[in-house]
Formats: structure tokens, C-alpha cells, sequence
């Protein structure tokens, strides 16, 4: 790919070159408009000189009398008399200057004057100039009818010529050098570094960066540049943001279609569930009662203490089947209730009372950090202690060798949220979509029935609230209870 210059290169060569062609054409010209003045004065005054040469010498000795001093001072290089016959007489020649070839006319009438010009003013400075002089022939003013020859040497003005070329061709370099300096001056500031400016900007908002630029200094069409470029940059953040709030709608559309296939898919878990919890009920219920009754007979009728340990262990199983059944019930078709204004940071601490009193939480340490008081919340009291004393069970669970479960809770808008975190071990990316599905447990073999989260999310929901978790691998978790603030006197 060819190599391109740049703007501000192009303007600095067209503009020098421009400059220095019109300096150089103008100084020139006023040189040759000099020169031939110049050159008019010496002819017309030599032309004097030499009528006077030919009216102060009608001999040939007065004529040497009279151009001897003219030798000496330089002008005057070289002359030649003929005779009436055209047969030169008399002549004399400095050494820089040959005498006249051109032999004249047969005759040379009284008073005219033929002049022949030799001129070069063209300055090289690595070769000599070329001689220049101006030869006169005239009737020399014998009474035998002579003719005179005389060449004059325009050395001088030419040397004179030549200063004024060097002078000008200076003046040329110096002003071009200061012209073209203030032009790239102004140039770059006006032209150049606007455009770059312009460049940097657009290189910029490729990279994704929308932010305007300023150019209220320069020309017009520069400022009406960048307000074009402020204008596309303003439709580009439009844009943006109308395309950041289309993918925020559509994120919020996918997360809402997700919670709906959720929840369809955990009502139709729900429904199997009370199908089979309420056939458990009729078909295990009754007969469990039954069981656990006479077992309960058996066990005090019994004197012998391996037997009445046999008794025991068989009331505690029966006892589990009894819980996990009603459990089932409770998930499936929990009892309707209204709720009522209560305080959840107060039912939370009764729920750590309760549980503290009966030493289920003994390895750990609660550490509250919420307010005193946030606000009320519409939920059946029963219900809101029996999801704080499962959050607070599952916190316990997952430090088995002991650690902290932090409380804290704060308002958000007309939200009231609660946070219980533990310092546990986590919960593994691939389970944290399932924890809160029925059934669904981390929890070693007897250890849980998977339905305490399951139940806690149905209780929340139904109250109109929210429940989310936080959750890192080694990390700990957080739950959020997000719940709608009831007005007090509600």
C-alpha cells in the first residue's frame, strides 16, 4: 500500500511552493524592470559621450588625446579608426577586450550613430558570466572622412545587476521562510490540529467512547464540523441507551418468562405433590395414628429396657413419617390466611430466642445487625417464624464446625429487605437454581426432606414478597426476604 502524506504536508508544499514561485516572479521582474532602466541610462549616456568624442577630435592625434583617459577609466575597452578607404589607422584594445569584428559600411554619413549591444545578466554563481559591452560606429570627425569604432564595457552593470539578484533572491528566502512559518502557524492551529482533534475523536468512538468535543476555536466550517460530529455522537448515545433499554426490557421479559415457567412448573410439582400428600393423608394417616397409639401403649407396658429401647426407636420413626406427611400437606395446600401486621425483625429475634433456648444453635454465633424497628409487614405470624426458624437451621447446617450468622435488614423504596448470611461453605453454582425446587436437598441421607426452602419460597410469595440467594463455593451464603411494607395503622 502506497505511502500517503499527510493534509497538513500537501498545504505546506502547495503553499511554499506557490509563495516562493510568486516571490520569485516578483522580485525577478522588479529586477528586469531595474535592468532595463538601468540599461537605458548607460546607452543614452554613452551615446552622449561618444557624439562629443567625434565633435572634440577632427584629427587623429586629437582623438588619441582624448580617448586615452577614457581607457583609464575602464569603460572605454577597446577602439579602432579607419581611414576614408575603410583601412584601419589607428587602434587599441585592452587585454579583457578584443577589438570590434564587424568591418563598417562603405560609408558612414556626418552625425549618425550605429550601435551594436552584447548583454548577459543571467547570475550562475559556479560559472563565469559572459562579457558584455556596447559597440558604436560613428564618422569620425577627420576632414578626410574616417570612421570610428568604439566598444564600451558594460561590466559594471552587470555586477550591479547581479547584487540586485543575490539582494532579491535573498529577500525572497527570508520572506518565504517567515510567510511560510506563520502560515504552518496557522495552519496547524486553525486546520491541523482541529482535524486531528476531529480524528482522535472519531478513532475514539470506534472504541466505544461517545464523549462530545469542543471546537470553539477555528474556522467556520471546522465548528460546523465538530457540530455535526456532536450531533452524530448525541443520535449515537440515543441510540445506545434506547438499545441498552431494549436489551434491560428483554432481560427483564426472559427473567420474567423463566420465573413463570418456574412457578408452572413448581405448581405442577405442587399439584402432584397434593395428590400424593393427600392420598398419604387418608391411606397413612390413619393407620400411622393407630400405630403410634399402640406403640405408645406398648412402650408402657413394657418392664424390660431393651424392649421398651425397641418401643422408643419405633415411636421416633413413626414419629418422622407423622412429620414428613404433614409437611407434604403443608407444602401442597397451606392454610389461606390474610395475615396481619407484624414486625419481622421482632419475629426474627423470637425465632432465635426459641431456638437458642433449646440449644440448636450452640456452635454458632448470631450477630444481629439489623435496626430496632424498619417498619410491618402483612404475613400470619406462625408462617414468618416457621421461614426465619428454617433460614436460620439451614445457616446452622452449613457450618458444621461453627461460625457466624449475620442478621441485617434495611428499606428499599416500599420494600423491607432481610438478610440472614452465613460464613458456611456455600452453595455450588449448578444448585443454586434448584434449592428452592421441592424435594432438592445438599444435605446428607436423613439429615432433610428437601421441602423447608420449597415451603419457605411458597409462604414468602404468598405474602407478596421474595426470597433470593447469594452464593459462592467456600464463600458462605446470603438470603434476602423481600417483603412489602404495610402502612401502620393497617
Amino acid at each position: 500500500m502506497a505511502m500517503k502524506t499527510g493534509l497538513r504536508t500537501e498545504i505546506v508544499i502547495s503553499t511554499v511552493l506557490l509563495l516562493g514561485a510568486a516571490l520569485l516572479f516578483a522580485g525577478f521582474l522588479l529586477v528586469k524592470l531595474t535592468e532595463r532602466e538601468l540599461l537605458e541610462e548607460r546607452r543614452a549616456s554613452l551615446q552622449r559621450t561618444v557624439r562629443l568624442i567625434a565633435a572634440a577630435s577632427p584629427s587623429s592625434n586629437a582623438l588619441s588625446t582624448v580617448l586615452v583617459p577614457l581607457t583609464r577609466d575602464g569603460e572605454l575597452v577597446a577602439w579602432r579608426l579607419y581611414a576614408a578607404d575603410l583601412v584601419p589607422v589607428l587602434s587599441f584594445s585592452l587585454e579583457s577586450a578584443p577589438l570590434p569584428d564587424d568591418r563598417p559600411a562603405a560609408s558612414v554619413p556626418d552625425g549618425s550613430l550605429t550601435e551594436t549591444l552584447t548583454y548577459s545578466s543571467l547570475w550562475n554563481p559556479f560559472r563565469e558570466p559572459p562579457p558584455s559591452w556596447l559597440d558604436f560606429t560613428l564618422a569620425a570627425g577627420d576632414p578626410a572622412g574616417g570612421v570610428l569604432q568604439l566598444r564600451f564595457s558594460l561590466a559594471s552593470l552587470v555586477a550591479q545587476v547581479h547584487r540586485s539578484q543575490r539582494l532579491v533572491l535573498a529577500y525572497v528566502v527570508l520572506y518565504g521562510t517567515v510567510l511560510s512559518a506563520f502560515g504552518i502557524f496557522v495552519l496547524n492551529r486553525n486546520v491541523v490540529e482541529p482535524v486531528r482533534r476531529l480524528r482522535s475523536a472519531t478513532a475514539g468512538v470506534a472504541a466505544g467512547d461517545l464523549a462530545p468535543i469542543d471546537m470553539a476555536r477555528g474556522p467556520g466550517e471546522i465548528s460546523e464540523l465538530a457540530e455535526d460530529f456532536n450531533s452524530m455522537i448525541a443520535a449515537l448515545q440515543a441510540s445506545r441507551a434506547e438499545t441498552a433499554a431494549h436489551i434491560r426490557s428483554l432481560e427483564d421479559a426472559n427473567l420474567a418468562l423463566q420465573q413463570a415457567r418456574d412457578e408452572v412448573v413448581r405448581a405442577e410439582k405442587m399439584a402432584s405433590v397434593g395428590h400424593v400428600a393427600a392420598g398419604m393423608a387418608h391411606e397413612i394417616g390413619n393407620p400411622l395414628s393407630a400405630v403410634i397409639g399402640y406403640l405408645n401403649l406398648l412402650r408402657d407396658e413394657l418392664a424390660d429396657p431393651g424392649q421398651r429401647d425397641l418401643a422408643e426407636r419405633s415411636l421416633l420413626e413413626a414419629g418422622r413419617i407423622d412429620r414428613l406427611v404433614r409437611d407434604l400437606l403443608d407444602y401442597a395446600s397451606p392454610a389461606r390466611s390474610t395475615g396481619e401486621p407484624l414486625d419481622p425483625l421482632a419475629v426474627l429475634r423470637d425465632a432465635v430466642a426459641l431456638l437458642t433456648n433449646q440449644g440448636a444453635l450452640d456452635a454458632v454465633r448470631i450477630v444481629d445487625r439489623a435496626p430496632e424497628r424498619l417498619g410491618l409487614v402483612r404475613m400470619d405470624y406462625g408462617r414468618f417464624q416457621q421461614v426465619c426458624v428454617n433460614l436460620l437451621l439451614n445457616a446452622r447446617d452449613a457450618m458444621p464446625g461453627g461460625g457466624e450468622v449475620v442478621v441485617t435488614a434495611e428499606r428499599r423504596d416500599d420494600m423491607l429487605v432481610l438478610t440472614v448470611a452465613d460464613s458456611g461453605e456455600g452453595i455450588l453454582g449448578e444448585h443454586l437454581g434448584k434449592i428452592f425446587e421441592p424435594f432438592f436437598t445438599t444435605k446428607d441421607p436423613g439429615k432433610g426432606r428437601g421441602l423447608g426452602l420449597a415451603v419457605c419460597q411458597r409462604l414468602i410469595v404468598e405474602a407478596g414478597g421474595r426470597i433470593d440467594v447469594e452464593s459462592e463455593a467456600g464463600a458462605g451464603s446470603r438470603f434476602h426476604l423481600r417483603l412489602p411494607l404495610a402502612s401502620e395503622g393497617a
